[in-house]
């Protein structure tokens, strides 16, 4: 029975096989890396009102909205655009395709947030964000698409009615907004 390895044993020691081990282990950290971003998304000018740059208008719109959904109860047109500009901040932030200076956590609480609002709306995991975004934004929103709102035309029109407080949708929003506003803030961990 063997254990561990025997290094009198020159084949435990060939500096080939650990150049080979090396490079091998090199390229698959590369490849791992080497992911395709996703497609980059787009608002119309409904929902990049507030500002001149589209991240930092849905960062402010969402934010508004997610903060204090009551703001748009019975207004399921300002719902719908908050709820495009959160899918498109997912994608946008998480693709670093943006000139914010915002901390790694951001991209994927808003990934959660995405994730949250889609389950309140029935809007299935797999739904490609454009279309999702796309058929939020039309005038009136398109939610007579089966594919993207499975809950149906008029229920998806009630829940964009009556947003309710949806945690992580707030959280995430308001963490980009104040990283946005005032920058990452440092926390000394020293012990003193």
């Amino acid at each position: 029975m063997k254990r561990g390895h025997n290094l009198a044993d020159p084949a435990c020691c060939d500096p080939r096989m650990s150049r080979r081990s090396w490079v091998a282990l090199g390229l698959l950290s590369l490849l791992a890396g080497c992911t395709t971003p996703p497609p980059q998304t787009t608002l119309t000018q409904a929902a990049t009102r507030l500002d001149s740059n589209p991240v930092r208008a849905a960062i402010r719109g969402a934010a508004t909205v997610f903060a204090d959904p009551g703001s748009v109860a019975g207004k399921p047109r300002e719902a719908a655009i908050a709820v495009a500009q959160l899918e498109f901040l997912a994608v946008e932030i998480m693709a670093k395709r943006t000139n914010l200076d915002l901390s790694g956590i951001v991209g994927p609480s808003l990934q959660g947030a995405r994730s949250e609002v889609r389950d309140y709306l029935s809007i299935p995991a797999p739904a490609a964000p454009q279309e999702v975004i796309d058929a939020l934004l039309a005038t009136p929103p398109a939610l007579a698409q089966p594919a993207i709102f499975t809950a149906g035309p008029e229920e998806t029109l009630r829940r964009l009615s009556a947003l309710p407080r949806l945690p992580q949708a707030n959280a995430a929003t308001s963490m980009a907004l104040e990283q946005m506003e005032f920058g990452l803030q440092e926390i000394d961990i020293s012990m003193r």
